[in-house]
């Protein structure tokens, strides 16, 4: 395995599957003996189920009295408020989705409530670290990472004389007539040694930029104008006025989010788009862009003509119809017809002119039907299959196709996903803070440049405020009101865009952290990027009406190659272009912040 990783799978005695002693399958096992003072790292996704925590990362503690249960998979909120539930409670309860009005399908939780901190179980990426002291007092570090994407719960389990770390399958999906072959079952990577959680964390990140398709680190991430600042109220003429706006402005790619189609499923343009999806891409590729478009691969609406001539491919779960995103129903692509459809519908929009694939909503669906072609028992871990596969076709056919993530905000999140995909959602809500926050979540792990970042119009932010987390890091995705930005807003905007081209890079080891600030940092927050050889970085702000008039100064964090020998720096101001020479006792001494007025600022520095 790569970067010093082991993938260990347990073949377990199958578990009683009788309807009162249904049990998890226990995929791997891991022993460390000696281990005590056990804590455990986590990064939460974001979910709507846990709309208003978005990425975060937690610490906590692991003891004979608390053991811990990290839960990853596609509904991994969902399925962690459930095991909550039971083990408070002592009950038994099948994962489900939610029926009634007052559901739309987007929150998948139906009882509970979004893990909290004393918690057992806990919904998490599909990795973690783990920090502890060994028999002999020293530091030890475990990081441990996932290569599937179905449900699958990660124990973390003290005892007197060590730590056991195991895998299960939980009964309430996975209950299959016959155990598949041990390298067809979730593995779960492990490496351990001397350290801490930095150290684990220095681990993982080599693993998932090693996990990342090589094409996301060969071009630098693209600048990106998507539609959904229109929501789905989008039409032909409002498409080609976004389009030119968009290619004004240097944009790469342009997406046409949903609106586009007649019925989800079907995948055809509506009538009003001259030429159908074909007529769009001549949109596009005539003004000198790539075309995305979003797709929700694994959905079908109750009136599309595939769920009304094929309702047997839809996927059943506890006896119904799944009714999921803006209630549609969940096609099987554990179910071969199902996933032969989706691909040709697919393989039919990359020939007509797609570029970059935006796929959302929910593409691995939870299937107990009796009629697929999926054991009924594992019909999630059937999805999965279906749906990579999908993807390694598409991908076979079509080698300079582009694929984002965004399924429910970007999940579900493990090495299977990152594999397949060249970018994938950082944040949904579309709004700079949250952005932010998840910027300096997944940059603990990821390539800035593998990140998306959708920016909506926030008015009631000073514009170059708004801008400050959009210039660091990832592909930046433009989802406002384009043809009704006024002059000045799209002047300011293009300056913005020559900062992001500037310091964009494919560079592995780049990544998006929290500058260090000294000083009244109360309402002053920020973004710090070192992309450049010899310590050269880029670092923006927000100054909130909270942070005008403090004294506020950020100290480069100078651990590139070379950078220590460096004597003399320039500090560059990236909006007016202004540039100061500076005594390396100075940048440790640290730059003081404008904080006149609530704006945004862009600072950088290169040795002189």
């Amino acid at each position: 395995m790569p970067h010093g990783f082991e993938r260990i799978v347990a073949h377990p005695e199958r578990p009683d599957h009788s309807a009162e002693r249904a049990g998890d399958t226990i995929v791997a096992r891991l022993r460390l003996d000696g281990w005590h003072d056990v804590s455990v790292r986590m990064l939460h996704p974001f979910t709507w189920d846990a709309k208003f925590r978005g990425f975060r990362i937690d610490e906590l503690a692991v003891s004979p009295a608390r053991p811990r249960t990290l839960v990853s998979g596609a509904y991994s909120v969902a399925d962690a408020a459930a095991l909550n539930v039971d083990a408070a409670h002592g009950t038994r309860t099948p994962f489900d989705f939610p029926e009634g009005e007052m559901h739309d399908g987007v929150l998948y939780r139906t009882v509970g409530h979004s893990p909290e901190a004393d918690e057992r179980y806990q919904d998490a990426a599909g990795w973690c670290t783990v920090a502890a002291a060994d028999a002999d007092g020293r530091p030890v570090a475990l990081a441990t990472a996932l290569d599937r994407s179905e449900a699958v719960l990660l124990d973390l389990l003290a005892d007197d004389h060590g730590l056991t770390v195991q895998t299960r399958l939980p009964w309430q999906t996975f209950r299959p007539a016959e155990l598949p072959a041990p390298d067809a079952l979730p593995g779960l990577l492990v490496r351990h040694g001397h350290g801490d959680h930095e150290t684990a964390e220095a681990w993982l990140r080599e693993l998932l930029a090693a996990t990342v398709p090589s094409r996301a680190s060969t071009a630098p991430p693209p600048l990106i104008a998507d539609t959904w600042g229109f929501g789905t109220d989008i039409d032909p003429e409002r498409v080609t006025a976004f389009f030119d706006v968009a290619a004004d402005l240097g944009v790469e790619v342009v997406t046409v989010d949903k609106g586009w189609e007649d019925h989800v499923g079907d995948w055809n343009a509506q009538s009003g788009y001259a030429g159908g999806v074909a007529g769009i891409a001549a949109l596009a590729h005539d003004r000198g862009m790539k075309l995305g478009l979003w797709v929700g691969a694994g959905n079908a609406s109750p009136d599309s003509v595939v769920a009304t001539a094929h309702p047997d491919w839809l996927a059943t779960w506890n006896g119904r119809h799944q009714m999921v995103s803006h209630r549609n129903h969940s096609l099987c692509l554990g179910h071969e017809p199902a996933r032969d459809h989706v691909l040709a519908c697919l393989d039919r929009l990359v020939r007509d002119g797609v570029d970059w694939l935006l796929h959302d909503f929910e593409t691995i669906s939870r299937c107990d039907a009796e009629h697929h072609t999926h054991d009924p028992g594992a019909g999630e871990a059937a999805g999965v299959t279906g749906w990579y596969s999908v993807l390694a076709a598409l991908r076979e056919a079509h080698p300079n196709l582009l694929i984002e993530n965004c399924w429910n905000g970007g999940k579900p999140l493990d090495l299977q996903m990152i594999a397949h995909h060249d970018t994938t959602i950082g944040d949904d809500w579309c709004r700079s803070q949250e952005n932010r926050l998840a910027a300096l979540g997944l940059g603990v792990y990821l390539p800035s440049s593998w990140t998306s970042k959708y920016m909506g119009d926030e008015p009631h932010l000073p514009l170059r405020a708004q801008l400050a987390p959009y210039l660091v890091g990832g592909p930046w995705i433009l989802m406002g009101d384009l043809p009704g930005w006024a002059p000045a807003q799209l002047a300011e905007m293009r300056q913005g865009i020559a900062i992001y081209r500037e310091w964009r890079t494919a560079a592995m080891d780049a990544r998006a952290v929290s500058p260090v600030l000294s000083g009244s940092t109360a309402g002053v927050t920020g973004l710090a990027h070192s992309p450049r050889a010899h310590g050269a970085q880029l670092a923006t702000f927000a100054v909130s009406e909270a942070g005008v008039g403090q004294v506020v100064r950020w100290r480069p964090v100078l651990d590139a190659s070379g950078a220590a020998d460096v004597d003399v720096w320039i500090v560059r101001d990236e909006w007016s272009g202004a540039e100061q020479r500076v005594a390396r006792a100075e940048l440790d001494a640290g730059i003081p912040l404008n904080t006149a007025s609530a704006d945004g600022l862009a600072l950088s520095i290169r040795p002189a």
